[in-house]
């Protein structure tokens, strides 16, 4: 890249929407972990207080409400980028196509009401797009995959940034992780603390660790995204002309089993490893409350509730997948981005980060 097509990074800056989910604290921490770029967040709630670094400037916001989001937005003078990763759960995929897409129009509409234009666009995507919310997966996937008949919400907000960029003279990328794993809560797709969750249960019930999952799901072979590799390839999505107007699929590099990385959550907790027998843990977890609000006492960790701590309905998903889940990435490397980790080496720093910023034991 030349220095004279593209302003250096110290020029611009960031608005990330969806700050203190699991891919949002990937953006945030590699920002801070590169200075050169600025940030500003918004979401609905605060930054949380479990974070010991200084919060970047939030703006508290509702974004299903387009006015407010206006009145919000269009003052943000200085912010020449927008980072999107806010999403709303609800019981069926159906049902959560319109409401995504209304805060993502809301939030576009509100930039687009200032007087300084927007340059880029990186919307987090996700293996959505490729059947995985349906139980079923064409590995390894491509971004040329055509479009599923389902209901996706993913499908209708790339078509919304597209449009929007077109009309307003910016630029877009998607990329699409899957399973992310970082320290978040609260999040309805975070797999690492609800997992680090259950292993804290189990151990202090004296109980060994235990696979609450099919043999398929411990067999198969899965894939899985740093939250702050994920971080490092929005921030080069940004710098990028190779990345402009495209779709990227982003993972650590490496697949793994369940089977192997489970040792890793035993070693961290010292627990002897049992055979895996499948349960669903939405029913035999239900009651644990009361447990989890002793360990929190025991060792003075942060206050938690019990329903923010973990999501079981993605717990069972996730370990009773009996599909390959595998994203192809060799687009996204021969157009730079070559970062990798070691997904064992990951799931070990994100634990070790949960205990750091005391969420477990």
């Amino acid at each position: 890249m030349t220095t004279t097509s593209k302003e250096s990074a110290s020029d611009r800056e960031i608005l990330l929407v969806g700050p203190y989910g699991v891919l949002g604290t990937g953006v945030i921490d590699a920002v801070a972990a590169n200075p050169a770029w600025r940030i500003t967040t918004a979401a609905r709630r605060p930054a949380p207080t479990y974070r010991t670094q200084t919060p970047p400037r939030h703006i508290s916001v509702d974004l299903m409400d387009r006015d407010s989001t206006i009145k919000a937005f269009s003052n943000l003078d200085t912010v020449t980028d927008l980072v999107y990763a806010a999403y709303v759960e609800k019981p069926t995929m159906a049902e959560t196509v319109a409401p995504n897409a209304r805060m993502l129009t809301n939030t576009l509409e509100a930039l687009a009401a200032r007087n300084i234009p927007l340059k880029h666009i990186v919307l987090a995507g996700g293996a959505k797009s490729y059947g995985f919310s349906l139980g079923a997966f064409n590995a390894p996937a491509k971004e040329t995959e055509p479009r599923l008949i389902a209901p996706i919400h993913y499908h209708q907000q790339e078509d919304i940034v597209a449009a929007w960029s077109s009309k307003n003279g910016a630029t877009w990328t998607v990329l699409r992780p899957h399973l992310v794993m970082g320290p978040s809560l609260n999040s309805p797709m975070n797999l690492v603390t609800s997992l680090a969750t259950y292993a804290a249960m189990s151990r202090e019930l004296e109980l060994p660790l235990r696979f609450p999952g099919r043999r398929e799901g411990w067999n198969t072979l899965q894939e899985t995204t740093d939250a702050e590799l994920f971080g490092r390839a929005t921030l080069w999505a940004l710098d990028e002309d190779k990345a402009r107007n495209e779709i990227f699929n982003v993972s650590n590099g490496d697949l793994y089993r369940w089977r192997q990385l489970w040792n890793e959550l035993a070693v961290f907790y010292d627990l002897p490893v049992a055979e895996p027998l499948a349960l669903s843990t939405v029913s035999e977890m239900s009651e644990k409350g009361p447990l989890w609000d002793s360990i929190v006492a025991r060792y003075g960790l942060h206050a938690t509730p019990y329903e923010q701590i973990a999501n079981w309905h993605f717990v069972d998903w996730m370990l009773n997948f009996g599909e390959e889940v595998t994203l192809s990435t060799i687009k996204i490397r021969k157009a730079g981005f070559a970062d990798c980790i070691d997904t064992h080496e990951s799931f070990r720093r994100q634990l070790t980060k949960l205990r750091e910023l005391r969420i477990i034991p």
